[in-house]
C-alpha cells in the first residue's frame, strides 16, 4: 500500500494543510505598535506619535519621528492614553490600560497580524453567551429543511498555532490568542456601552470555557480537538515517509564532489564491490535529558499560562540540532545535510518537519513551589547517513535509516517558531 502512495505526488497531500511556520513575533510580538497620544499626570498631552506597547512589562515606548525623540513611559508616568487602532482613539485611563481594557487593545492591534499570517484557518462552532449566567447551553431545534440546528450558535474563525491530542493553540480573527482543550472556548469581546465595569465583568465571564459543538477545517467537520489532531497527524506522518523517499531520490545521480563542501569529510568507507563503495557520515550528538518531579503547586511560564497542582516534567536541555539556519545548535554539521538538500529541492515538507522536531526538544522554563527531585541522563543520539557511489563518485543510493527521527503520535504539531 505504501508503494502505491509513493506514486502520488507530494503536492496532493499539501493542498489542504499548509506546512509552513511563522515566527512567534509575527503573531504575538512582545511590543505591539500603533499611533497614539499620551496625557501626562500634569494634564499635558503629547502630539500623535508611534507607540510601542509592552503589556507584559507594563511599559510604553513613545517615538516621535518629527523631532527624533524617544522615551519609555511607565504606567505611573501618565494619566490617560489614546491608541488610534482602539475605538477610534478613545482615551483610556492608566489603571484600565494595563487591565482588561489593555487585553482588548492588544487584541485590536493583533487583528492586523491575523491577516498577514500564512497559517491554516479553521472555525470553531460554539454557543453564544446569553445573559450573565447562561454561558454554554445550546438551544437545539429543527430548521425549515428538517435538519438539526442550534439557534444560539457562534462561530469563531481562527488560525492554528499548534496542535496536541488534547489541546489547540490559535489566534482568532478578533486578535485574541487562545489555548484550549476539548472543553472549548468562545471569546466574546465586551460590547459598547457606558457601564465599563459591567463590560469588563462580561468579558471575564466570556473567557470561561464554553461548549464546542464542532470544529471545521478544509470543509470537513470534527467532533473535537483530538479528532482534528488525528487528521493532521495522519497527514504529518504520511508526508514524512513520502518526503523521505523523495529525499533519497533527489540525491541520486549527483556527484559526491558537490556535497563535500557542505557535508564535510566522511568518517567511514566500505568497499561493496569493484565498482561501488559506501561512504558514511557520522554526526555526533549527545543530549542531556533531565526529568524533574515536584510535589506541590507549580506554574509553567509560557506564552499562554497554564496551572496545575502537581507537576512531572521531562525536557531536553539543548535544542535538537537539525537545521543550522533555525537551530541554536548545529552539532557536528548535522544541519548541513538538510541545508544542502534545500539547494536541490527548495522548500519541502522536510524543512517543516525538521523545524517541528527542533521545537519538541526546546527547554521549558518553569517555576516550582514545593519539594523536587531530578534525574539526569546523557543520551547518545549520533546520526549516520550513507551514500553509495560508483567509481566516478556518482551517487547511486542514499542510506538514511533512522537519520531523521520518525514521527510518533502525540508530537506537538507547531506552526509557529521562536
Amino acid at each position: 500500500m505504501r508503494g502505491l502512495l509513493f506514486l502520488i505526488t507530494l503536492n496532493i497531500f499539501s493542498q489542504e494543510i499548509k506546512w509552513t511556520t511563522v515566527p512567534i513575533d509575527e503573531i504575538s510580538p512582545r511590543e505591539l505598535t500603533s499611533k497614539g497620544t499620551v496625557e501626562l499626570d500634569n494634564g499635558d498631552r503629547t502630539p500623535e506619535a508611534d507607540l510601542y506597547i509592552n503589556l507584559i512589562d507594563q511599559k510604553i515606548f513613545y517615538r516621535n519621528v518629527n523631532d527624533n525623540s524617544i522615551f519609555s513611559i511607565f504606567k505611573e508616568d501618565f494619566s490617560k492614553i489614546s491608541v488610534s487602532d482602539y475605538k477610534n482613539g478613545e482615551m483610556v485611563k492608566d489603571g484600565e490600560f494595563f487591565g482588561d481594557v489593555g487585553a482588548e487593545i492588544g487584541a485590536s492591534l493583533r487583528k492586523n497580524l491575523y491577516g498577514k499570517a500564512d497559517l491554516n484557518v479553521m472555525s470553531i462552532t460554539s454557543v453564544q453567551k446569553e445573559g450573565f449566567f447562561n454561558r454554554s447551553q445550546p438551544k437545539f431545534f429543527i430548521n425549515t429543511k428538517g435538519e438539526l440546528d442550534v439557534s444560539n450558535k457562534a462561530i469563531v474563525v481562527c488560525k492554528i498555532l499548534n496542535l496536541k491530542p488534547t489541546g489547540i493553540g490559535y489566534l482568532d480573527n478578533e486578535g485574541d490568542l487562545w489555548l484550549r482543550g476539548n472543553g472549548g472556548a468562545k471569546n466574546i469581546s465586551a460590547g459598547d456601552g457606558e457601564d465599563k465595569a459591567a463590560k469588563r465583568e462580561e468579558k471575564k465571564e466570556a473567557r470561561k470555557q464554553a461548549r464546542i459543538l464542532n470544529i471545521n477545517f478544509s470543509n470537513q467537520s470534527f467532533l473535537n480537538v483530538t479528532e482534528l489532531y488525528n487528521y493532521f497527524y495522519q497527514e504529518y506522518e504520511k508526508n514524512f515517509y513520502l518526503s523521505l523517499e523523495q529525499f533519497k531520490k533527489d540525491f541520486k545521480g549527483k556527484n559526491l564532489r558537490e556535497l563535500l563542501s557542505s557535508w564535510g569529510p566522511y568518517t567511514e568507507q566500505f568497499q561493496l564491490d569493484s565498482n561501488t563503495k559506501l561512504l558514511v557520515w557520522s554526526f555526533e550528538r549527545k543530549i542531556s535529558e533531565s526529568e524533574t518531579t515536584t510535589v506541590g503547586a507549580t506554574t509553567i511560564l509560557s506564552k499562554i499560562i497554564q496551572t496545575s497542582e502537581t507537576n512531572g516534567s521531562a525536557s531536553i536541555s539543548s535544542q535538537y540540532g537539525i537545521n543550522a539556519e533555525t537551530s541554536k545548535y548545529n552539532l557536528g554539521g548535522y544541519g548541513s545535510v538538510i541545508n544542502s538538500y534545500s539547494k536541490i529541492r527548495g522548500e519541502s515538507f522536510l524543512n517543516y518537519y525538521t523545524k517541528n522536531v527542533i521545537r519538541q526538544y526546546a527547554s521549558q522554563k518553569s517555576l516550582y513551589i514545593g519539594k523536587s527531585s531530578s534525574t539526569e541522563i546523557l543520551v547518545d543520539d549520533t546520526k549516520k547517513i550513507g551514500l553509495i557511489v560508483n567509481e566516478d563518485l556518482t551517487i547511486q543510493e542514499v542510506v538514511a535509516k533512522n537519520f531523521f527521527p520518525e514521527p510518533y503520535y502525540g508530537v506537538t504539531i507547531n506552526f509557529i517558531e521562536n
